[in-house]
C-alpha cells in the first residue's frame, strides 16, 4: 500500500460520529523511556521500556443544540472513563482500525474574531485494555434485520497470550438489536463459532466486548445480527492484540 492521503478518516467516539465535525485526527502511542544505565556500561546509557499510554486529539468545527453536535457530545462527558474509540484511516471495510477505551479529559472552544468556530477533543486511555490494532469489519450504516452485516475480514489467528478484541458503536437506535462477532476457518462461516455478543443493545453508544483469550485457530471475522427490532445505524471493529 502506498503514501495515503487522509480525505476520510473515520473517528467514532462512543455512540458520536466526529467524522463530519473534524479536519484532524492524531493517535498517539508510547512506551515511557526508562534509563537502567549502571557502572561498567562502557560509555552508553541502557533503556527499558515502561509503562504503555495511548492518547487521541480531534479537532475541527464547533457546533452546538442538544444532541449530534461537538458540544453536547464532548462537554458534559469530559472526565468520563472508558468511552470507546475506534479511529480509522478511511470509511472503508477492512480498513486499519485502532481501538481504546478512553476518557474525554481536554477540551478547548472558540478561536479569533472572523474564523470558523474551532474546538479540539483530547483524549487518554483510561484501562489496562491499551490500544488494539485491527480492521474495520461493519462500515457506518443502517441494519435492521437479522444476518451477516459489512465484510468478513480475515484478522489471522489469535495465539496463546494473546486475545481478540471487538468494538461496537450504536448512533441511533431503534427498539433492540443483538450483535455477535463469529469465526471460523475460513470466509463461508460453514462451521461459526461466536466469539462475542453485545447486547441487546437499546440505546446508542459504544460497546467494548469482553476479550477472548488465545489461543483461537480461526482466522475469519465477521459480525452478524442475530435479532434486531427497528432500525439501528452502528458500526464496528475487531482485532488482535497482547
Amino acid at each position: 500500500m502506498g503514501t495515503l492521503v487522509l480525505d476520510d478518516a473515520t473517528i467514532w467516539v462512543g455512540g458520536y460520529d466526529f467524522t463530519g465535525d473534524a479536519n484532524q485526527v492524531s493517535v498517539s502511542a508510547s512506551v515511557a523511556e526508562l534509563d537502567v544505565t549502571t557502572f561498567g556500561s562502557g560509555g552508553f546509557r541502557s533503556r527499558i521500556g515502561g509503562l504503555r499510554d495511548v492518547t487521541a486529539q480531534v479537532a475541527g468545527f464547533w457546533s452546538s443544540g442538544t444532541s449530534g453536535a461537538p458540544d453536547p457530545e464532548m462537554f458534559p462527558d469530559l472526565g468520563v472513563a472508558d468511552r470507546v474509540v475506534t479511529v480509522a484511516p478511511d470509511a472503508a471495510e477492512g480498513a486499519v482500525a485502532y481501538m481504546f477505551q478512553g476518557g474525554k479529559f481536554t477540551g478547548q472552544m472558540f478561536g479569533q474574531v472572523g474564523e470558523a468556530v474551532p474546538f479540539s477533543l483530547n483524549m487518554s486511555g483510561s484501562n489496562k485494555a491499551g490500544l488494539v490494532r485491527g480492521q474495520v469489519l461493519k462500515a457506518k450504516g443502517t441494519v435492521s434485520a437479522t444476518g451477516a452485516i459489512g465484510t468478513a475480514t480475515e484478522l489471522g489467528a489469535v495465539a496463546s497470550g494473546q486475545f481478540l478484541y471487538a468494538t461496537l458503536h450504536v448512533f441511533s437506535a431503534g427498539t433492540t438489536i443483538t450483535v455477535v462477532l463469529e469465526s471460523d476457518a475460513d470466509d463461508t462461516f460453514a462451521s461459526a463459532t461466536t466469539r462475542a455478543t453485545f447486547g441487546p443493545l437499546t440505546t446508542r453508544g459504544g460497546t467494548w466486548a469482553a476479550r477472548v483469550a488465545g489461543p483461537v485457530t480461526d482466522t475469519w471475522y465477521r459480525l452478524r445480527v442475530t435479532a434486531a427490532t427497528g432500525s439501528f445505524t452502528l458500526a464496528g471493529a475487531a482485532g488482535v492484540g497482547s
